[in-house]
């Protein structure tokens, strides 16, 4: 017999997880789109557009854990947080090719360990009201991560302004 108490925590730990890590994308998205602001706009837009995208995510985990009655344990902190590759630099903004290169390759490792994080949500999930959307979170994931992918690429062959999405 499954006790309610039991899967009423591992829902609200699910849940807190994915809210948690979306949060962290979020603050990585938007320190990033403000360091590219002032060398590549194109590449600070695309960003912007993936902040948003995980607002959006954040919205989403929130809905769903008002309808189970759950509350999130919502810890505004990594919003307002730098991401720790910014600590080692001596700049915020991109100030060349080099570290531009540099922040998007990080950018591709985190969006690439965040796929897998969510992937193994998803095949551990336990909650029906969560599993649409979690598959949903796996594919804009992945193509998040193509598309750092393919900004790398033409970012290495000075087709930046290309980054965008269509």
């Amino acid at each position: 017999m499954v006790n309610v108490t039991t899967f009423s925590t591992l829902s609200e730990d699910q849940l807190n997880v994915a809210y948690l890590q979306e949060s962290l994308e979020l603050s990585r998205y938007r320190a990033m789109a403000l360091s590219f602001l002032t060398f590549d706009t194109s590449i600070s837009g695309l960003m912007s557009t993936m902040a948003t995208e995980c607002e959006q995510r954040l919205c989403h985990l929130q809905e769903i854990a008002g309808r189970m009655g759950i509350s999130l344990a919502i810890n505004v902190s990594p919003l307002k947080e730098v991401p720790s590759y910014y600590n080692n630099s001596r700049h915020f903004f991109v100030v060349d090719e080099h570290m531009g290169r540099q922040i998007l390759v990080r950018a591709e490792e985190a969006a690439e360990a965040t796929c897998g994080v969510f992937d193994r949500m998803l095949n551990t999930n336990a909650i029906p009201d969560l599993h649409r959307s979690l598959t949903s979170f796996v594919a804009q994931k992945n193509s998040e991560r193509r598309v750092l992918q393919e900004c790398l690429e033409q970012w290495g062959i000075g087709l930046s302004e290309q980054c965008v999405i269509s």
